[in-house]
């Protein structure tokens, strides 16, 4: 699917930066909005609704699920158990992540012979790599039954909604998608198939939004009160901000100072480069290469730099 080109941006609490994006791009029409990830206060959109300087359309997700599930008890009860099975799926994953993790960790630290010990660095790598491969494989598959089997596009509660979300972004030039809880809100896109309706708009995402455009959803906590801190690939994404993963409001998650830590996060995210996304960043798409404004990225030698610096 192709689209009129993707920005993501950091958390717009103190310094919100879309409506500068919409200006500095030209963009004029309305603006569809998606925060679902908000859940029950999905409507306190007001500051949002400002900074789009009132050519806001909330599409408002999660109350349209509300309605679905309210009037689809069958749906909502596979959805509920389609959810259990996810959560049980990634416990199973950390559960075999935190040692593989960690042994990586070890054996990086050891002082032994190089030609010995560095395959044995490669294998533990590839094994953390094909864990998250596998992790997010089984999502698909999970995912892929659900749809085989209730076909909710098909069903009277989600297309009469369906149907008004379309024409409400037929008419938007663009599509700004706010974060939060993002499971949840990569859950409502999904329900919806939103995804298949945004060919041709302008998508920006903020925080936890520019999250869930890239093709991978990653944890991250470098201070957990509990563990180690390994990152966790979390959930497959919607794939439409290429060959990036996004890290929001990173220089409070990430101890972006040891370098380290930092390698290890890029090496396993490689090929995809990781974009550190604070309040203020930006990083453009524009189908081609990405462009970025006091957006940094986290290199495969520990060094983080601001992106496109990279010597």
């Amino acid at each position: 699917m192709s689209t009129a080109g993707v920005v993501l941006l950091g958390p717009q609490f103190h310094e919100p930066t879309v409506g500068t994006v919409l200006d500095d791009l030209d963009v004029s029409g309305p603006v569809a909005t998606i925060t679902a990830g908000w859940q029950e206060w999905e409507s306190e959109d007001t500051a949002l609704m400002r900074e789009l300087g009132g050519h806001g359309v909330p599409l408002r997700l999660y109350q349209r699920a509300e309605r679905v599930w309210a009037a689809d008890p069958a749906l909502r009860e596979e959805h509920q158990a389609m959810q259990a099975q996810l959560r049980t799926l990634r416990s199973l994953y950390n559960r075999q992540l935190e040692p593989a993790a960690q042994a990586w960790v070890e054996l990086l630290a050891l002082e032994e012979d190089e030609a010995l010990v560095e395959p044995e660095r490669r294998a533990a790598l590839e094994h953390i790599q094909r864990l998250d491969t596998h992790l997010l494989e089984r999502i698909e598959e999970i995912r892929g039954d659900f749809d085989a089997r209730l076909r909710p596009l098909e069903r009277a509660a989600v297309a009469r909604e369906r149907s008004e979300l379309a024409d409400m972004l037929r008419s938007a030039a663009a599509v700004v998608v706010e974060g939060g809880h993002v499971a949840v809100l990569l859950n409502r896109i999904r329900l919806f198939g939103i995804e298949s309706l945004l060919e041709g708009k302008l998508l920006i995402g903020c925080a936890g939004g520019a999250m869930a455009l890239c093709r991978r959803l990653v944890l991250y906590n470098d201070q957990p009160a509990i563990g180690k801190g390994h990152s966790e690939v979390a959930l497959p994404g919607l794939a439409l901000a290429p060959g990036v993963v996004a890290l929001p409001d990173a220089n409070e998650r990430l101890r972006t100072t040891d370098a380290e830590r930092m390698r290890r996060l890029a090496v396993r995210l490689a090929p995809d480069r990781c974009v550190l996304l604070d309040e203020g960043a930006r990083l453009y798409w524009n189908g081609t290469e990405w462009t970025g404004l006091r957006a940094q990225e986290v290199l495969e030698d520990g060094r983080v730099t601001e992106w496109g610096h990279a010597a």
